[in-house]
Formats: structure tokens, C-alpha cells, sequence
């Protein structure tokens, strides 16, 4: 009996049908790596949905520029600086501050306002004939006329600062904070998923399921955003629901209705 009893490693491998190992982890539950793996497959594709300060690169840039030009061009006062040997830089040209106020209220205004499709040319139309009647008032002309005495002058350092803090907060919340959650697409399935794990996913079967993109915003998809997009996805038998400031969403779209098509091709296979 003792002799009969230890079971050597050529038998075990000869009756492979009937030795089962445990898998790995506490209680047979998969590893964390191989559930890690299992998020980061190839054929899957992963949309981050962005928020409106995506949009707000433009200003960061802009502020660069004209830091720049006033390093560059600038003027210096010696009674507004610190120490005799130093000197408070500002642009000789009252413009360049204005430009700077306009975009920051542009980008605010048209990262937050909605005008698909042709509702953004009915938007510029509209604003053009605003801007004709007001010239149509009596006494505009003069009004206007007070424009060039507007000075408005900021120096170097409020360039730098202002462009340096919104830098650091543009991508500690487009690069960190966005993409805390996603949407993960794969053949057959879409699932929301969270990096901590702290809020409850949602899964969706993409059978019969219809990715619909909603027409562009000019300012804030094509001017601001250059290539972003809204999406509104339709499960069979779920509730909608929409995915916003994509970033390059045509080529998204692609490989969304991609791995839609896929799981039906792959279910006609098994009919």
C-alpha cells in the first residue's frame, strides 16, 4: 500500500483530463495580472471622454506667443520694477492685450455654448447681423471711435504666469483625471470601466447595438478641438447614452462600428 500510494509527475501528465490545478489567487479567483491583460488586449479599443477644458489649449499657446513677442519687443519700465537694475516689460502695442482678453472669452463662450451642424453657421450669421445694426445706430460711428484710446498693456510675467498655471492644469486634468474612466470596446461587449474601481460599471451587449456620431460643433469640434467628437450609443435593449469630446473621432468611429461588425460577423459564422 505504501508503495502505491505517491503518484509520479509522467502519471499525472498521462491523465491530464482528470488533474485540475487550482488557478492562481486567494480561493481560485484569477490573478490581478492576468485580469490586467485582459484589459489591455489588442483588439480592444479604449474612449476617454474629455471635459470641456480639452478645449482650452489654445489660450496656454497663445499666452506663450505673446510672452514671447514681449520678451522679444517689449518695452521696460524701471518704476514698476523691484530694483533699480531691473525692468517691468510691456508691449508696445495695446492689441496684443486685447487679443488675449477676446480669446480667453471666445474659448469660454464656445467651449460651453452648443451649435451643431448648421446651427453654428445660423450663429455666425446671426452675430454678423448684430454687429450691422449696431454700425446702423446713430452715434455708433462715434462710439467706435473711442476704441484705439482703449490701452490695455500686461507685461511678461502675467504672460508667463497665467499660461504656466493653466498649462499645469490642463494636463493634470486631460492627462490624469480624464482618464480615471473609459469606455472599453471589444468584439460583442462595451463596458465602463473605472481605474479604482470606486463607481459601479456598466455592461452592454453590442448586438443590434448602433453608434450614432452627433453632428459637429464648428468652434468647438473643428476650430478648438481639431478632430473631436460627441457619440450616442444605442444598446438593444438599454437606455442611450452619450460619450463627449472624444479626441479623433472619426477614426474612432471606425473602429467602434469595427468591432461592432466583428461580433456580427463572428455570430453569423456560428449560425
Amino acid at each position: 500500500m505504501a508503495l502505491n500510494a505517491p503518484v509520479t509527475a509522467a502519471h499525472d501528465a498521462a491523465k491530464g483530463d482528470e488533474v485540475h490545478r487550482a488557478p492562481p489567487g486567494p480561493a481560485g479567483t484569477p490573478a490581478p495580472r492576468r485580469r490586467w491583460f485582459a484589459r489591455h488586449r489588442g483588439d480592444d479599443l479604449r474612449i476617454y471622454q474629455h471635459s470641456n477644458l480639452f478645449y482650452w489649449w489654445v489660450i496656454w499657446v497663445y499666452g506663450f506667443f505673446c510672452a514671447g513677442l514681449t520678451y522679444v519687443q517689449g518695452i521696460g519700465v524701471r518704476e514698476l520694477a523691484s530694483g533699480a537694475e531691473k525692468v517691468v516689460l510691456f508691449h508696445p502695442s495695446p492689441w496684443l492685450g486685447i487679443s488675449f482678453i477676446l480669446l480667453i472669452l471666445f474659448v469660454a463662450v464656445f467651449s460651453n455654448v452648443r451649435a451643431r451642424g448648421v446651427y453654428s453657421f445660423m450663429l455666425i450669421l446671426v452675430a454678423a447681423a448684430l454687429l450691422w445694426g449696431i454700425m446702423k445706430i446713430p452715434g455708433a460711428e462715434a462710439a467706435f471711435a473711442w476704441l484705439p484710446l482703449l490701452r490695455v498693456h500686461l507685461n511678461l510675467a502675467f504672460y508667463l504666469t497665467f499660461s504656466i498655471l493653466l498649462l499645469l492644469i490642463w494636463t493634470c486634468v486631460i492627462v490624469l483625471v480624464d482618464h480615471f474612466s473609459w469606455w472599453r470596446f471589444s468584439p460583442g461587449q462595451v463596458v465602463e470601466e473605472h481605474l479604482f474601481g470606486q463607481a459601479t460599471e456598466h455592461a452592454y451587449n453590442t448586438e443590434m447595438m448602433v453608434v450614432k456620431r452627433l453632428p459637429d460643433d464648428l468652434f468647438r469640434h473643428r476650430i478648438l478641438g481639431l478632430g473631436t467628437g460627441d457619440f450616442m450609443i444605442k444598446p438593444a435593449h438599454e437606455s442611450p447614452f452619450e460619450i463627449h469630446n472624444v479626441w479623433r473621432a472619426r477614426r474612432k468611429q471606425r473602429r467602434m462600428e469595427a468591432m461592432i461588425a466583428k461580433r456580427v460577423m463572428e455570430t453569423d459564422r456560428a449560425d
